[in-house]
């Protein structure tokens, strides 16, 4: 890799473990209507960004309920329940590390910006972090606009960052803004899905830091 000035890490599903979570409360509004619940293997392979693809892939029609509708119901019952998951076990060791070395960090993630915030200082880890970009809605369009911000607003050059994240839409929103990327698996898509784009991809955390340090 080259040089890198700062990381920008990715939260749900890459510092947060909570994929897990967010399969069983959709599970939950899918037994509320009669439909199969998905399988963790399910989940992984039709989880994509927009969100509102994955609905369609789930097989809701928004003909009889709207997207906002469900993407609410969703967030309410997510919400609710959001303190049951944990950070992964290696993430603030990874952030210690780097932070260690000199690096500037910031997390950019399609999560909603307040609740980001709150969630991030519940776990005790704002001291690690330069800024926090999150979404300013709950329908998780994508996080390029806000890259794109936090980049400007850095002032540094995009080849000399770094997203950490668990999905193909990271890959997609570095290629995008001219960042580097690492993927981690086992959050919300599976290992062959990250192989696919062509970013380097490792198997935890603290590999993904040792990557960036050189």
């Amino acid at each position: 890799m080259k040089k890198i000035q700062h990381v920008f890490w990715d939260w749900n599903g890459t510092l947060f473990n909570d994929a897990w979570l967010c399969r069983d409360v959709m599970n939950r509004m899918l037994v509320s209507r009669q439909m199969p619940e998905m399988s963790t293997e399910r989940y992984m392979e039709i989880f994509d960004f927009p969100v509102r693809r994955y609905y369609e892939r789930i097989g809701f029609d928004f003909n009889l309920e709207s997207f906002e509708t469900l993407g609410m119901e969703f967030i309410r019952g997510y919400e609710l329940r959001r303190k049951e998951a944990r950070l992964h076990a290696d993430a603030r060791d990874g952030l210690e590390r780097i932070r260690e070395q000199g690096l500037g960090q910031s997390i950019l993630s399609a999560y909603q910006h307040q609740t980001l915030v709150s969630l991030v200082s519940d776990h005790g880890l704002d001291a690690f972090f330069h800024d926090l970009h999150g979404h300013h809605d709950h329908y998780a369009d994508g996080k390029t606009p806000q890259g794109r911000r936090a980049l400007t607003a850095l002032g540094v050059d995009p080849a000399e960052t770094v997203l950490i994240g668990d999905t193909t839409h990271d890959a997609d929103v570095a290629a995008e803004l001219g960042m580097q990327c690492i993927l981690i698996p086992g959050g919300n898509q599976p290992p062959a899905r990250l192989h696919a784009t062509g970013c380097p991809v490792v198997s935890s955390r603290l590999e993904a830091v040792t990557l960036v340090l050189g």
